[in-house]
Parts: C-alpha cells; structure tokens; sequence
C-alpha cells in the first residue's frame, strides 16, 4: 500500500511511464539534433512546391517539443517534468549558441517558443502537484480511523489483498478490549476514545518489522506483520497483552481503570487464502482468548 506522502508518490513510477519517457525523450532529442542541425548549416526545405525557412521550421518544430514536454510531465507529474526540463535546457542551450554565437537571429522564434514552453510546463506541473497530493489526502481518509489514525476496515483489507497477491508470508493479530462497554458506561464515550487512541499508541510502540495496524471498528484492532526470519509472533503477541495490562490513568477525572485484551493470531498462507479467512480465522482464534479468560492470546489451528 502506498505511503500518504507526496515525497512517496513523486518516487513512485510504473515500467510502462518509464518506457513511455524514454520513447518520447528519444524522439524529443532527435528533434533537437534535427534543427540543430538546420539551423547550424542554413538550409531551407522544400515541401510541395513550398519553401521553408530554417526559422520557419525550427519555429514549427519548437511548437512540437513543447507538446512532447507537456506530454512528459503528464505522464509523471515528477521525473517526466525533470525530463522535459533537462531535454528543453538542452535544447535552448544549442539555440543560444546558435544566437549568440552564430548571430543567427533567424534562431530567435524557437529560442522564445521554448521561453514559453518552461512556463507552460511549470504551471502544468504545479497544477498536477495539487491534483497528487489531493488525491493523496482523499486515499488516506478513505483508508484510515478518523479518531485513532491508524488504518480502517477498508484500508486493512487492501493492505491484507496487496500482501496476497504478491505471496508475501504475514501474521494477523485480532485485538478486543476486554469489558470496554463497561469502561464507556461508567466515564463516558470521551474515555472511552482515550483509551481507543491510548492503546493503539501502545501497540505501535512495540518493536517489530513492517506492518500495519488497523482498527476494525469498536474496540477491535487487527495488527498484520509481514513474516521475517528471527521474529516471534507468539512474543509479540505477549508484549501485547501485557501492554494492555498497563493501567489507564484519565488526568481529567482523577480515575484510573485496569485494562486487557483478548488475541487472537492466524497467518497466510497457513490459516487461509483470502483476507477475509483469515481475519475470521483470527477472530475464532480471538474467542477463545475470551473463553479461555480473556487477558491473553491464542494461536489459530485448523
């Protein structure tokens, strides 16, 4: 799953952008060598009984370049606008020489014309900037708990679907707060979201490899761990229910209550095949953790 941060999403680019880039800057500096060229050795065209002058072409073709500069950066707003700006740089510097050196003033129409170009594509990619890290933010509010932060229901089954389909081992934690109803009956939904946010501060705070958290809805939790030689998932599963032991103390109401949680942990590609087996899979797992006497976790076996 994609991180929320545009600094990810400038980086991020497909084999088909790449090959597109590569297609269009190759036929982008074929162009430039061609009215480099004409420019440098003054020779007119002739089309259909009609003269063109070098001017006249470099003008026509100059147009062309900044098309394929527009181009480029529409097809990643990042490194195509590096590549557009690199080829147009390029370009502009063997118009200079031709200008300034050559004093060849016929070159001036292309020399502006790319003047131009700079412009038209720093707006454009300023303008896809703002549309990327818009969609950005939609994608990280459709994906994630309003109240915690962490991933929702939603984002949980993609990021649980990605790991799936690349065949990539991981283990999921089901997480229930014990006798939370409780908790919220006596101090109030205000306490009740505390402790929600406190406790998955918590569990974050355990060292482990790559992974998320998410919260299923309620008080419930589910933590996917991407399996890694050397990890334990059984301790990790115990520094969980410990750090839900830790008392919750509320500052503002002077009251502190005694917390736990049931766990209930499966994996893919033992406990099922889909993300929905093996988060209900997990659940079982879970209940038995509450049937047992809650305050502790329980492995899946089929």
């Amino acid at each position: 799953m994609n991180d929320f941060d545009l600094s990810t999403a400038k980086k991020n680019i497909t084999l088909s952008q790449k090959r597109k880039l590569i297609v269009l800057a190759i036929f982008y500096f074929g162009l430039s060598a061609f009215v480099s060229s004409l420019n440098r050795n003054q020779v007119n065209i002739t089309l259909g009984g009609f003269v063109f002058t070098p001017s006249t072409v470099s003008g026509m073709i100059s147009g062309i370049m900044i098309a394929l500069a527009v181009v480029m950066t529409q097809v990643h707003f990042h490194y195509g606008f590096i590549t557009a700006c690199c080829l147009m740089a390029i370009y502009t510097g063997l118009i200079s020489i031709s200008v300034f050196r050559g004093r060849n003033t016929d070159a001036l129409p292309g020399f502006s014309f790319m003047i131009a170009g700079y412009l038209i594509n720093t707006i454009l990619y300023l303008n896809l900037k703002k549309v990327a890290a818009g969609m950005l933010l939609n994608n990280k509010n459709a994906v994630t708990d309003p109240l915690t932060g962490i991933y929702n229901r939603r984002g949980l089954t993609q990021y649980l679907e990605e790991l799936i389909e690349d065949e990539k081992p991981f283990y999921v934690l089901f997480i229930d707060l014990d006798n939370f109803k409780k908790i919220n009956d006596t101090s109030g939904h205000s306490s009740g979201d505390f402790i929600l946010n406190l406790m998955a501060a918590r569990w974050m705070s355990i060292p482990k490899p790559a992974g998320i958290m998410a919260r299923n809805g309620g008080d419930e939790y589910v933590i996917v761990i991407p399996a890694e030689d050397g990890f334990s998932i059984t301790d990790f599963a115990n520094q969980c229910v410990e750090k839900a032991r830790e008392e919750v103390h509320l500052d503002d109401k002077d009251v502190s209550f005694k917390t736990s949680a049931s766990i209930g942990v499966a994996s893919f590609p033992a406990n099922g095949s889909t993300a929905d087996e093996i988060l209900a899979n997990a659940d079982t797992a879970m209940y038995e953790s509450k049937k047992a006497g809650k305050d502790r976790f329980t492995v899946f076996v089929r």
